[in-house]
């Protein structure tokens, strides 16, 4: 990665970490909160493309929507859509499918479909 891409890669880093925070501040209001995701994802995004790893940045966005799944409720995010798409992911290994399993366990009981519950419980004992 060039002196260029990595600059660029950490600013999109700092701009995730800065909009994650205010996410992750329950003092804000609700939409606020939401608007800040909006952004953390969108910075996520911009650094997967400016050289953060691929893994890591989607485990990141993982995280981060489970955090607005617990936090916010389903008119924030779809837990269901959620559980889809962490178990469709196949670029994650390791650390990082450990990581993303304790950050949507606790979603595991919101998501209505019962089959995709179930899939999901199972993905995420398996990785536990």
């Amino acid at each position: 990665m060039s002196d260029a891409a990595a600059g660029d890669a950490n600013d999109w880093e700092w701009v995730r970490v800065l909009a994650q925070g205010r996410v992750y501040d329950e003092d804000r209001a609700p939409a606020n909160r939401l608007a800040w995701a909006a952004v953390a994802l969108a910075a996520s995004h911009g650094g997967e493309r400016s050289g953060v790893r691929r893994a890591r940045a989607v485990a990141d966005r993982f995280a981060l929507r489970a955090r607005v799944t617990r936090s916010l409720g389903a008119w924030a995010a779809d837990p269901d859509a959620l559980a889809e798409d962490v178990m469709a992911e196949d670029g994650l290994s390791g650390r990082y499918e450990k990581s993303v399993a304790r950050a949507v366990e606790p979603v595991v009981p919101r998501v209505r479909d019962e089959e995709v519950r179930e899939r999901l419980s199972g993905w995420v004992r398996a990785r536990a």
